[in-house]
């Protein structure tokens, strides 16, 4: 792409290079009369086959760099006109500058499309579902974040709003795996930006879907608003009713990619924690002091009936624990956290 995001004809791209039509035939082994018909034309990625762009890329220097410029700026102009049309005003410098893959970004601004426009719910479902996981959820958070240059949105209100009436059209009694996940991918998000616990989010089916919402809520609200008894009231929860547990302990890992996806929340009955640890260990140091709680009181107990090793960073998790418990000025704080710092030395 130029500076100005005009398309360049691959004559242009090569010039710069000191290659003519004949030199770039002869380096991708492509006959000299495909090259010239894709020559001059600035549309020339939509014409060229997919085994002619393969023999350009790994013989001519910034080829490969273009056609992703070129990809990615097209649907980004797309999702932006689109997105306007909705009344969302994309903050191209926040995009740009995001340190998240553009590609992740691209995918949470079509959700976002997908959500104001109130498309099917079978097909929301489905593309909200597939952004359970680290990266997914950071440019979810990015989308919804009111945080000026790190939001997408000049404004998310209008997705806020319309995230919260979608609710009540996935949380039926006809529901998938797929209404599952994005159930709760939602009413973090939102929860998360409101720092409240909305009546329209209050689950209306009871089992797995009621229990896995209600955790995406919690999970949002605990983030949003710091609220220690939201934290105490989540961790009785999971204490009376064991799918609340079964749902929590499965959470962790599949997001951080530990353990597979699958659509009985499952998981093997031996099972290294390594990514969730370095995801654990990373909140713990973020976080505000209700989710902090949380970890202590409840996820962290859970992870190591699964892994009494937590992927191998026990140590790491008994100096973050201490150096965080340390500093809380709740005094239920620190003692879960000395607690839990005294039984991780025992098994150490």
């Amino acid at each position: 792409m130029t500076a100005d995001g005009e398309p360049r004809s691959l004559s242009e791209i090569t010039r710069e290079l000191g290659l003519n039509m004949s030199d770039v035939a002869m380096f991708s082994g492509l006959d000299e009369s495909t090259v010239s018909r894709l020559w001059d034309n600035t549309e020339w990625l939509d014409r060229i086959s997919g085994r002619s762009l393969q023999s350009l890329i790994s013989s001519v220097p910034g080829i490969a760099e273009y056609s992703m410029a070129h990809s990615l700026r097209r649907r980004r102009n797309s999702l932006v006109n689109d997105l306007d049309g909705e009344g969302l005003s994309v903050d191209l410098n926040a995009l740009e500058n995001s340190s998240i893959a553009q590609q992740h970004l691209l995918n949470a601004l079509e959700a976002a499309l997908h959500i104001v426009r109130g498309n099917a719910t079978a097909r929301v479902s489905s593309y909200l579902a597939r952004f359970w996981g680290q990266e997914q959820d950071r440019a979810l958070e990015a989308l919804y974040s009111r945080e000026r240059g790190h939001g997408l949105l000049d404004d998310p209100h209008k997705l806020v709003e319309s995230s919260v009436d979608l609710t009540p059209r996935l949380n039926r009694k006809n529901y998938s795996f797929h209404s599952i996940l994005a159930l709760n991918i939602l009413t973090h998000q939102v929860s998360k930006v409101t720092g409240t616990l909305d009546a329209k989010l209050d689950p209306q089916v009871p089992g797995r879907q009621n229990a896995f919402m209600m955790r995406g809520v919690v999970m949002g609200s605990l983030i949003g608003s710091n609220d220690l008894d939201l934290a105490e009231r989540y961790r009785r929860q999971l204490i009376r009713t064991p799918v609340y547990a079964a749902l929590e302990e499965w959470s962790f890992p599949t997001y951080t990619r530990d353990g597979r996806i699958s659509s009985d929340f499952t998981l093997p009955s031996s099972l290294l924690l390594r990514n969730t640890a370095r995801e654990v260990l990373r909140e713990i140091t973020s976080y505000n002091d209700a989710y902090l709680y949380y970890l202590v009181s409840t996820y962290i107990p859970l992870a190591l009936q699964r892994d009494p090793t937590f992927g191998g960073r026990i140590g790491d998790l008994i100096t973050a624990l201490h150096r965080r418990g340390a500093g809380c000025r709740e005094r239920k704080i620190r003692v879960a956290c000395e607690k839990l710092v005294k039984q991780l030395r025992g098994m150490a």
